[in-house]
């Protein structure tokens, strides 16, 4: 018999057989020793590959990673005839894999993930869950065509598992009465986050499962990541699902780390995407050398109205504003205002107030889209519009606009230069601080009475 093998034959033979549990954990498999059918030692399992080649809920276990001190073999799966809890069996002509390994002569692939390396003990977005979890251990499963993974083991008992001391805990926990359950997330909802490894980056659909959150949902993830992995993450993510998250996350300092991380070409792209208003305010805070790159490469109109938003005081209307907004000509009737409404409404945030401007922009009225939607086809705007309009200067203070809009109830507040022509609006939201803080500065007896 080969040395390195401790027990006999038959001792062998009797150790429990990993398929008569169905179902096993990485764990229990890493560093258990691969002989061949001549019983010669060959190595030790060191990793498992996964197929990631295609978007599947549970993905097949596509090769074993056998190392014997620095050498490394991939192993198909089906090369072994046994798999047992203390050593795995190769068949008389088992199915060797072409290697491809890094500078670090680590193993790569294009199409696969290492679950040891690239997911145990690594940060992964449980995109159920909408969080950051960290990965105990892998659970899978055998299946009539293979190995799948089932699910990352994100609780303690994967932890105990890991240091020998699973029964042990179990045990413990029994004498209270207390039932401890393995907490695992169903590998569909599974998305790892990049790591130094180029092949994690290289996959199918990079982050697929993660760009099917709610925007706020990745600012949340991102903002307990690394400025590269964010990076990584944003960089896989659509123009417009990549601005709506750029645009959730709260803290300006990542705003700006993410920006310059991602280079200009990308930044513009995703830039081009937001509201200019919010563009304006992230670029108004990189050097201006960098804002001018960014914006000579963006939509040459929406970078014309950035540069128009970026050259007005922050604390100003004129910073506050948004230039997107719905407007109609005075000649225009209802007929006609709906059917442009519905061309132009999509791409717009407030599309409530619909502004009545006479030819040269000059602001002469406002209408809503229920009063729009009620009134007669062949009405005029004019008959219709409220000619008592609320708005302010390019040049008022933020807290006057905060004070106009709280105290007449709007939602969005159109801003004019000093010649009446309409320039864009400010939204409530973006004066909602404002308020509050005013609101914080009254006297506690006039609170209630405002």
């Amino acid at each position: 018999m080969a040395d390195g093998r401790t027990a006999t034959v038959e001792q062998i033979k009797k150790s429990p057989v990993l398929k008569d549990f169905n179902t096993f954990f990485l764990s229990e498999i890493l560093n258990v020793k691969v002989y061949d059918n001549g019983d010669k030692f060959i190595g030790y399992i060191d990793d498992i590959a996964i197929d990631a080649s295609e978007n599947i809920r549970h993905p097949y276990v596509s090769a074993f990673i056998v190392r014997r001190g620095e050498n490394i073999t991939a192993y198909e799966y089906s090369s072994f005839v046994e798999y047992r809890y203390d050593y795995f069996e190769l068949a008389p002509l088992p199915v060797v894999l072409p290697l491809k390994l890094t500078e670090e002569g680590e193993y790569e692939s294009d199409t696969e993930i290492l679950l040891k390396r690239d997911i145990l003990d690594k940060q992964i977005v449980d995109t159920s869950g909408m969080r950051l979890v960290r990965v105990n251990d892998i659970k899978l499963t055998f299946v009539k065509n293979g190995i799948v993974t089932i699910g990352a083991d994100i609780g303690p008992t994967g932890l105990m598992r890991r240091l020998s001391l699973g029964r042990i805990y179990k045990a413990v926990a029994a004498l209270f009465n207390k039932k401890i359950p393995d907490q695992i997330i169903s590998w569909q909802f599974v998305e790892p986050i990049g790591t130094t490894h180029k092949n994690k980056i290289k996959l199918v659909v990079p982050y697929a499962k993660l760009s099917l959150l709610h925007p706020a949902d990745i600012a949340d993830i991102i903002e307990e990541l690394s400025v590269q992995e964010s990076a990584e993450i944003l960089k896989s993510l659509d123009e417009e699902t990549a601005a709506e998250t750029l645009a959730e996350i709260e803290e300006q300092d990542l705003q700006i780390s993410l920006i310059e991380s991602l280079g200009t070409e990308k930044a513009a792209d995703i830039l081009d995407m937001m509201p200019p208003d919010e563009a304006a305010d992230i670029l108004g805070d990189l050097s201006e050398k960098q804002a001018e790159e960014i914006l000579s490469d963006m939509n040459s109109q929406g970078a014309e109205e950035v540069r128009e938003l970026m050259s007005h005081d922050e604390d100003t209307a004129g910073g506050l504003m948004t230039t997107e907004y719905i407007s109609f000509p005075e000649t225009f009737n209802v007929e006609q205002a709906l059917s442009e409404y519905r061309l132009i409404a999509p791409n717009i945030e407030m599309a409530y107030y619909l502004y009545i401007e006479e030819k040269g922009g000059y602001l002469k009225g406002v209408t809503t889209l229920k009063d729009l939607v009620v009134a007669r086809p062949y009405q005029k705007l004019t008959e219709i519009m409220n000619r008592k309009v609320s708005f302010c200067l390019l040049n008022e203070h933020k807290k006057d606009v905060a004070e106009k809009i709280a105290r007449y109830n709007l939602l969005a507040i159109p801003v004019v230069d000093e010649n009446d022509v309409m320039k864009g609006i400010i939204t409530f939201d973006d004066v909602m601080d404002t308020i509050i803080e005013i609101n914080e500065e009254l006297p506690h007896f006039l609170k209630g009475s405002e």
